[in-house]
């Protein structure tokens, strides 16, 4: 990687924040001191609400000319104090790209958006388009560029305002979880390209992403930076010395550490390999060093991946449901089943079953002739749990719109419990459904976190039913918050959180939910699905849309996958789909196990 380590381009010496005019409040960051070097790429990881999203601000300028609040310490960018810039001149210097991309899109179509930059600075007409072919050439966006801006999926949205930050060449590029809105093919794209920009001589760009899924973003970075809880820095250094020297205190950060190394790290605490033995992050290493094993060993990191990976070995202990659950960090509520279902049991079709059904479903975006859902035909039953895939711009939020009946379908029709749902009164359904966007802020109505929760059951005319014990545990579901705080000033994951709170509390029986995992850390996640779980027991009926294809793989029992026509790819169960494609990590390595056994794939 080509670098220019005599310059550097960012210190951070003792330096803290606290947001507000409250001094007694605890800061969001303490005393953060590191370095970067200009042409290095940094991994900045941490829980929700750690305190990362701030380090930006104080990097782009928000803070200290944007944001008000208390700071100490010292920031430079390029060996210049950041109280010594114009907030003008720092944003053509540092470009940061929000994990919301809504929130910094301007315009109204792709190439306007990419353009809008360029334009301010009174660039030549002429220049200004070369460079928005070329950066949107280079990362894969030609095809969209004269599409407005409200008919883009979320990734195409992310894709769009990178572009508007890569045209204007900043010296130093901050990416806000970058590949949460992508799928699989973008999502590998964007990586490639980011790994291309990093070591290109002609553009020396100093690179630091945000990211939970280190997994994903470790083979690009050099530095690795985590926060803690309270804002503190757990761990900072090499990506090789904090994988090979400190992966236990990682695995203590509340991070969701690179799951391949998760599983030989515990094959090698059971098998007691050898010291010399170092992690890796590359997928194929691991690959080729199951081909040395014996047999014995063979089947204890078979039977590691598959209650790891595939199933759910931390919710076992809610197989027997005869008995009164507790959900200690989530919330509480006493309940009893008369039988249990095992987490991987796949429901057999029942005609007498099917809650949702879709029947040549069809829809296009007002004004625009563009059809998003093309001839969707699904059967949808009580009580299933169904991961919802398939690339930007196939549909699925769509889908889910209209299953929720927010959108007004094009053609077709929707059955709920085999009555048409345009023949179902509105108020009733919306009371039978909860939604969870993907924008978390699209479903934030009230001025505090407890009159946000309680939304729903006014609305509803519940209110009385509500019990102050379950209130207080999905408010403390959102971290430790005073309830009458403004929702806005939540971070993005506990925001996530409030919508969850929000429709639990009215207790629907269907729940969607787009792309819900972004923004979370590893306890929050498990603590989500483990809500769900929950909520599935009960006979709830979920539907999760998401690209999170290893979270989908763990924990659900259906995929419906959409084509980018619109139409319905595939339907079947999870085994099934997997089996069919094999191109995920652990399915990849299980076969190769498998294979070596000479045993059946199940």
């Amino acid at each position: 990687m080509i670098k220019s380590l005599s310059t550097k381009a960012l210190s951070f010496t003792n330096f803290s924040f606290i947001y507000g005019e409250d001094k007694t409040k605890q800061p969001s960051i303490s005393n953060i001191t590191f370095n970067l070097n200009e042409g290095e790429t940094l991994v900045l990881a941490g829980p929700s609400g750690s305190g990362k999203s701030t380090i930006s601000y104080a990097i782009n300028g928000i803070i200290p000319w944007r944001q008000k609040g208390f700071a100490k310490g010292e920031v430079k960018i390029f060996g210049k104090n950041i109280w010594d810039y114009e907030f003008s001149a720092l944003s053509k210097i540092v470009g940061l790209v929000k994990q919301n991309p809504s929130e910094q899109l301007v315009t109204f179509t792709v190439r306007d958006e990419i353009s809008f930059g360029l334009e301010n600075l009174k660039y030549p007409e002429d220049e200004i388009t070369s460079k928005v072919e070329q950066v949107s050439k280079m990362m894969g966006i030609t095809d969209i560029l004269d599409r407005p801006i409200e008919q883009l999926s979320g990734g195409q949205k992310q894709l769009t305002v990178l572009c508007s930050f890569l045209v204007m060449n900043p010296k130093i590029l901050i990416l806000d979880e970058p590949i949460a809105f992508l799928d699989q093919e973008s999502e590998s794209f964007l990586l490639n390209r980011l790994k291309k920009l990093v070591k290109t001589k002609e553009i020396p760009i100093t690179l630091i992403i945000i990211e939970h899924r280190l997994s994903r973003v470790l083979d690009i970075a050099d530095k690795l930076i985590i926060l803690n809880d309270m804002g503190n820095i757990s761990l900072n250094g090499s990506v090789k010395d904090v994988l090979e020297k400190n992966f236990a205190q990682l695995k203590k950060c509340n991070v969701r550490v690179p799951w391949l190394i998760d599983v030989f790290d515990e094959f090698k605490r059971k098998t007691q390999l050898k010291d010399d033995f170092q992690h890796s992050i590359d997928f194929h290493f691991y690959f080729d060093y199951i081909s040395k094993l014996e047999q014995n060993e063979l089947k204890i990191i078979y039977k590691i991946i598959q209650s790891r990976e595939i199933n759910a070995e931390e919710l076992k202990k809610y197989e027997n449901l005869d008995q009164v659950i507790d959900l200690k960090d989530t919330y509480i509520k006493s309940l009893k089943f008369k039988k249990s279902r095992n987490n991987n049991d796949e429901i057999p079709y029942d005609n007498s079953n099917i809650l949702l059904e879709t029947k040549d479903l069809c829809f296009f975006y007002p004004n625009s002739g563009i059809r998003a859902l093309n001839g969707i035909n699904l059967q949808i039953q009580k009580g299933d749990f169904i991961g919802l895939v398939g690339p930007n711009g196939s549909g699925k939020t769509t889908l889910l719109y209209l299953l929720a009946n927010l959108y007004q379908l094009t053609s077709g029709a929707i059955f709920y419990k085999n009555q048409l749902l345009n023949d179902i009164d509105s108020y009733e359904y919306a009371q039978k459904v909860g939604f969870i966007f993907q924008n978390p802020e699209n479903m934030i109505f009230k001025s505090t976190i407890k009159d946000e929760i309680l939304y729903g059951p006014k609305n509803f005319g519940i209110l009385s039913r509500i019990k102050d014990e379950y209130l207080e545990k999905l408010i403390g579901m959102i971290g430790k918050e005073n309830p009458l705080k403004n929702p806005y000033q939540l971070s993005w994951g506990q925001k996530r959180r409030l919508n969850l709170s929000s429709i639990f509390i009215y207790d629907p029986d269907i729940i969607l939910l787009d792309e819900p995992f972004i923004g979370q850390d590893q306890k929050t996640i498990e603590a989500l699905v483990e809500t769900l779980y929950i909520e599935n027991k009960r006979g709830k009926t979920i539907i999760i849309s998401s690209h999170d294809y290893h979270l989908l793989l763990k924990y659900t029992k259906r995929i419906i996958e959409l084509n980018k026509e619109g139409s319905v790819l595939y339907y079947d169960t999870k085994s099934n789909y997997f089996s069919k494609h094999s191109n995920l990590g652990p399915i990849l390595l299980l076969n190769e196990i498998n294979r070596r056994l000479n045993e059946d794939f199940i």
